[in-house]
């Protein structure tokens, strides 16, 4: 009895520890935005992986790309319906962050919009 306990202890432990699976990954479809003092757009995109077992999600990880730097990279969102403001690296000295929020579509399926902001301003609205 006292080896399962410890068996069983062991097995939970390592259940807590390890990397969440993913689950799916979505791709939101690139966009073009124009920074002051820019002559051309410059793209960005995202990428959200839902993670979780065979029945439920369990959370989400966001990357926002812009241009060719991933500006916020495997960054959680919340665990319950993919919402929450998550932070990244700077892109041109300015803090770049994203504003998620989850609309439930069935018991099963959410829809996520993630609006990018650089420094204080907002730049597109990336819909996974």
């Amino acid at each position: 009895m006292k080896y399962i306990l410890i068996l069983l202890i062991a097995i939970h432990l390592s259940a807590c520890i390890t990397t969440p699976q993913v689950k799916s990954s979505e791709v939101a479809p690139a966009q073009n935005y124009q920074f002051a003092g820019d002559d051309e757009s410059t793209k960005i995109t995202g990428l959200l992986e839902k993670y979780g077992n065979d029945w439920a999600y369990h959370g989400a990880f966001l990357t926002v790309k812009i241009g060719n730097e991933e500006v916020i990279v495997r960054k959680p969102v919340d665990r319950y319906n993919f919402s929450g403001e998550v932070g990244g690296n700077t892109y041109r000295d300015k803090k770049v962050s994203a504003s998620c929020i989850g609309y439930a579509v069935t018991d099963r399926w959410t829809d996520v919009h993630c609006t990018v902001f650089v420094g204080n301003e907002q730049t597109v609205t990336l819909t996974f």
